[in-house]
């Protein structure tokens, strides 16, 4: 079977004519005389294509200097509401009346409804006497000068517009008769004339201001009034249907009741009050700058003085707020300005000493720059935002109470969840109390350039500010910038990357004395932290939470990549609605799936941590990944080392052997002390949330790979991560719930990878007296966990086997709540097998039924040594081979070839190959030029055995390449749409100029080495979502870890069934093909192929076109192989 995506018209030259085989003969005359213009047309194709992409780039910039004005003119909204001077906020409002071209209804931000909202609120405030004040004529005066300019507002203009006037009129009804009673009358009429003229419409429900019910009903009242009509409601039928795809078509009925297991989100037997709960969420995370976790770890017994202490006795608040009371508010950037008039400046430098301390308390040496800056603006942000709304008397948290009263019954009702996705309830939820889903409050973002704007300043301030008394050297500055060398680890090459980052440096020495003087509480923003409630769910385009009052991104954005705002690109290229759905709802069910700590693990773990500082302890903890204290590195100091000597009197061979030595032992100080710190977080965190709830949102990257939000602890991560964590929601094991524990037990250990399902479970049974061993006495016992791969993940697994089986009653009703883990078996080259349909390749990643797990490593590494054996009885490289035997006289062993193997999926070139079996030669003791020779002789062979048996799958990853490199010379990113209606958009785009125009051009050689990987990552995650999507309906619990899946011991039965039916359906789908016709119909639109000749439009077709034979694999055979996910 051959890939084809479309028929193409066969043209058949003759010598005076073109005749179309599909459209029958055309005339030769007005034939030939478009060729000749076609010709003259298409030596010029790509200057027409530069100049489309420069215009799109000035269209891009131009859009991006209206948002930056639209943010700047923002801030001015907030200074001038909260200084209270409403005639700035009057003339501002004309100004922008007067320059507005947007005809859209729903501005970004509704700059004009803003305005209007708070005069309405002003004129609603005013007391007895201000009502008939002069002040108050003026500014309806300087109202009625505005009115007129006021067109095309938009829904929510239009609605606050009329509640203004509906205020006016009022005001109006209750001021004195004096001379100017007429005029007011005059220009109140006026102005209802006017927007009688200029609303044709009006519907509340869609409005992005909370508007209460009785400002609802007087803007009913006057459009009533208007128009003899009362507002419309939006029509909601179908709304919440997916697009139509079989891969979601059973998802849009519910699970019958008998099918269905039950809420996965309720954890009924922990009775949370999820309202008391919401409430301390809204007051310590959405309105407060910090959380300050106590330091159960850095804390000792006897001490009298604190680190928070010794900074108050360095008066940094002090002297922050004097430096602030130093700048021009005039000559700062707006959002600076609002900042300095708005937040007093008392309470602005609290909140610049908080992200001091926020930084020293996290222990680190450095610290980038962008996080920093990040720290830096949140909790000021938050403050503005504060006093905006106080200023204008808006109780947002009452609004998001009253909505999540009606949201949490999702999480404990089964009916609900059972019929509804957390996004589809979140609708219902809303619009019971009459706001849009997507609400948020109006100018509740900061972006990006107005951040960094505020972060310049702001970290200056700080930086010119804290200082520490270092005896006798005076006062030092506590904080400095530095350009650190880093080198990047590659998962393509080996050969790493070196690049500059410039971060915050805090010193060493101040440090030192936080050594001495610990701090009592570490301070983390809310971003960082995992969320004690139901995360506020991703809604249609990608928008909405997981915070309440503030509005997250929903992909992460490169940062490498600045140029393309991803968010941004991918919405334009969401077409309705519908697309997309299946995917937020992922992201919500995985956001949605409730955690709690496991204390007990948690008690072993931060025994052990406490070890750290102790030297003679670093052969266990080197064994159980815990990293050492950073001052158990010794840093080789001068005079320790040369003595009194003068350093011109060194040997410059033994200065230049000190210098490096130093250097490598504070690189590696330094990294100690990061790691150090990042296992700090996660057990502070962790004894923090004891006995709570907590959930852990949701994001993805571009291709749609899913990331938990919280850095510091979720069940994303290393070893130490996952064992700390547990499902909330405890299932009976049931009948099979127990063999499945000791089976993930095994599992985890590594040691049996290549033994069957019954193997396992007999050394389950051998070992669990060293099993229960473990559980009862981790260090004190025989150890056996300690020997295992995952060593603390394995602890956590014999702790919940110990229990079962000594549980008071029948083990089958053990409430478990250890996920149960099943990997896939090199899941990139499972879905490269699948695409190709490569029988032998699909055996070696277990696409097939067979009685052992197969290992592609292994099977490849034979297949490299057949080759070299053929080399060697004469073959075309059997000097090579025949050295290599000396040299090596073994097989190929398999971890020389598995780190390429594993990084083919993600496009490894042969010199990255190379470099990887390098290093494994090296670790073998080869010499470095012998390693060299052999590394290249072998990385040939293992993608000749590659190729061996993914022969159709590799041709299609080098089509992968092709199509890549030519959107490439069309001067277009890679882009596509996954299954589930994911728009994906390569963000590796530079500006350059070509032919004296600036355009975005894209990066080449990593648009060609990128597609292939990311292209298969976003069907693994399309895969993972499918997973979720299926076991969410049927009310299994989910959560997931790339193609890691996870849920209860009495569902991992279930679960695979559902893991591998989606597989099927996935593969079933002309994946292939489609690609294709995509590529021909985004690459080669009429615009372009009018300008190309025939021969150039073919030749790109042609490229567009795979012409691979499929293999033999039958993909439902996945249905039947138990080593798939396993």
């Amino acid at each position: 079977m051959w890939y084809t995506t479309q028929k193409l018209p066969v043209l058949v030259r003759w010598p005076y004519a073109f005749f179309s085989v599909r459209g029958g003969a055309v005339s030769t005359n007005s034939l030939s005389e478009k060729l000749t213009k076609k010709r003259e047309n298409s030596a010029d194709w790509k200057s027409s294509l530069i100049k489309t992409l420069s215009t799109e780039y000035k269209e891009q910039i131009k859009s991006q200097k209206s948002y930056w004005i639209r943010k700047s003119a923002q801030a001015q909204i907030m200074r001038y509401t909260i200084k209270d001077d409403m005639q700035s906020l009057v003339r501002f409002a004309e100004n922008h009346a007067r320059v507005r071209t947007s005809t859209s209804d729903r501005d970004e931000e509704g700059l004009l409804a803003i305005c209007l909202f708070v005069m309405h609120k002003k004129f609603s405030a005013l007391s007895p006497e201000e009502v008939n004040s002069s002040d108050a004529l003026t500014l309806f005066l300087s109202l009625g000068d505005l009115w007129p300019k006021l067109r095309r507002l938009g829904t929510t203009g239009d609605a606050t517009a009329l509640l203004l006037l509906n205020t006016l009129t009022g005001w109006e009804s209750g001021r004195r008769r004096d001379e100017a009673s007429s005029d007011v009358t005059e220009i109140l009429e006026s102005m209802r004339d006017h927007l009688q003229r200029n609303i044709r419409s009006l519907r509340l429900d869609r409005c992005n201001v909370f508007l209460s019910e009785d400002e609802k009903s007087k803007i009913a009242q006057e459009w009533l009034h208007l128009s003899g009509e009362l507002p419309k409601s939006s029509r909601s039928s179908g709304e919440d249907k997916y697009q139509e795809s079989p891969l979601v078509e059973s998802l849009a009925s519910p699970c019958s009741q008998e099918d269905y297991f039950g809420n996965p989100f309720h954890v009924g037997d922990l009775n949370i009050d999820y309202l008391r709960e919401f409430d301390k969420h809204l007051s310590l995370l959405e309105s407060s700058a910090w959380l300050h976790v106590p330091n159960t770890v850095g804390n000792r017994k006897g001490i009298e003085k604190h680190a928070e202490d010794v900074i108050l006795e360095w008066r940094w608040k002090e002297k922050i707020e004097k430096n602030i009371e130093l700048l021009s508010e005039a000559k700062m950037h707006p959002a600076v300005g609002s900042c300095l008039s708005a937040i007093p400046k008392r309470r602005l430098a609290e909140l610049l000493h908080g992200a001091a301390v926020a930084v020293c308390s996290q222990g680190q040496n450095l610290v980038s720059i962008s996080s920093f800056h990040y720290d830096l603006v949140t909790p000021i942000a938050f403050e503005l935002q504060e006093a905006f709304k106080k200023k204008l008397g808006y109780s947002e948290n009452e609004l998001w109470r009253t909505v999540f009263l009606k949201y949490v019954r999702y999480f404990s009702e089964e009916e609900i969840s059972r019929t509804y996705s957390q996004r589809e309830w979140w609708t219902i939820a809303c619009r019971e109390i009459g706001i849009a889903p997507e609400f948020q409050f109006p100018l509740g973002q900061i972006d990006g350039e107005t951040r960094q704007q505020m972060a310049t300043v702001f970290a200056e301030i700080l930086v010119k500010s804290c200082a520490f008394p270092l005896p006798g050297k005076g006062s030092q500055p506590a904080f400095s910038y530095k350009s650190v060398a880093a080198e990047e680890e590659s998962r393509i090459s080996a050969e790493g990357r070196v690049s500059l980052s410039r971060m915050l440096a805090v010193h060493p020495k101040m440090m030192q004395i936080f050594d001495e003087f610990p701090f009592r509480c570490i301070l983390f923003t809310a971003q960082q932290l995992p969320m004690t409630i139901p995360p506020r769910p991703w809604i249609d385009y990608g928008v909405g939470g997981p915070l309440y009052k503030t509005r997250g991104e929903i992909i992460r954005n490169i940062s490498e990549y600045k140029c393309v705002d991803i968010n941004s690109e991918v919405r334009k290229r969401i077409k309705s609605a519908k697309q997309g759905r299946p995917v937020f709802d992922a992201l919500n069910q995985l956001g949605s799936t409730p955690w709690v700590i496991n204390e007990k693990m948690l008690s072993v773990l931060r025994e052990t941590f406490l070890r750290s500082g102790d030297a003679t302890s670093q052969p266990l903890l080197e064994k159980l990944g815990v990293p050492m204290r950073a001052d158990t590195v010794q840093v080789p100091e001068y005079n320790e080392t040369f003595g009194n000597v003068h350093k011109k009197e060194l040997d410059q061979t033994k200065w230049r052997d000190y210098a490096k030595r130093r250097a490598e032992v504070i690189k590696k100080r330094n990294e100690s002390n990061s790691l150090w710190c990042w296992m700090l977080y996660r057990v502070v965190l962790a004894d923090h949330y004891k006995g709570q709830v907590l959930f852990f949102p949701h994001n993805m990257d571009f291709r749609g790979r899913v990331y938990p939000l919280s850095p510091y602890l979720s069940h994303m991560g290393d070893d130490v991560n996952r064992c700390i964590l547990k499902f909330a929601k405890a299932q009976k094991l049931g009948k099979d719930g127990l063999r499945w524990l000791k089976l993930h037990c095994i599992n985890l250990t590594g040691k049996l990878k290549r033994s069957s399902i019954a193997e396992r479970i007999l050394e389950a049974e051998r070992v669990l007296p060293a099993i229960l061993d473990s559980a009862s006495d981790p260090f004190g016992g025989e150890g056996w966990w300690m020997l295992s791969e995952d060593p603390w993940q394995t602890l956590a697994a014999c702790i919940e086997i110990h229990d079962a089986i000594n549980f008071s009653g029948d083990v089958s009703d053990f409430p478990s709540q250890l996920p149960v883990h099943q990997d896939g078996s090199c899941n990139g080259l499972q879905h490269y097998a699948a695409l190709g349909r490569d029988k032998e390749g699909g055996v070696q990643v277990n696409l097939t039924s067979s009685e052992l797990p197969n290992d592609v490593y292994s099977d490849v590494a034979q297949r490299v040594e057949q080759k070299r054996k053929e080399d060697e009885n004469g073959g075309e490289d059997c000097e090579v081979a025949r050295k290599l035997r000396s040299m090596l006289p073994q097989e190929v062993p398999r971890k020389v070839i598995k780190q390429t193997v594993m990084t083919t999926v993600y496009g490894v070139t042969m010199y990255g190959a190379v470099l990887q079996i390098k290093r494994q030669l090296r670790a073998l003791e080869i010499s470095n030029e012998d390693a060299a020779l052999f590394a290249r002789y072998l990385a040939r062979k293992t993608f000749a055995s590659l190729n061996d048996a993914f022969t159709s799958s590799m041709m299609l990853k080098d089509w992968f390449r092709s199509c890549a490199k030519a959107t490439s010379e069309l001067m277009r990113t890679v882009e596509w749409t996954t299954p589930l209606g994911l728009p994906v958009v390569q963000p590796y785009l530079r500006p350059v100029d070509k032919q004296g125009k600036l355009l975005l051009s894209p990066v080449s050689t990593k648009q060609v080495d990128a597609f292939p990987p990311n292209f298969v990552h976003s069907l693994d995650s399309t895969h993972m979502m499918l997973t979720s999507l299926h076991s969410a309906r049927r009310g299994y619990t989910f959560a997931a870890v790339h193609d890691c899946y996870w849920t209860h011991a009495n569902s991992v039965d279930a679960m695979n069934q559902i893991c591998r039916e989606q597989f099927v359906a996935l593969h079933s789908l002309p994946l292939v093909q489609q690609c294709s016709e995509w590529f021909n119909s985004r690459y080669l639109p009429r615009s372009v192929t009018r300008v190309m000749t025939e021969e150039e439009v073919q030749k790109y077709r042609s490229i567009f076109t795979p012409q691979v034979v499929r293999g033999e694999l039958d993909i439902h055979d996945v249905c039947n192989s138990v080593y798939f996910f396993s």
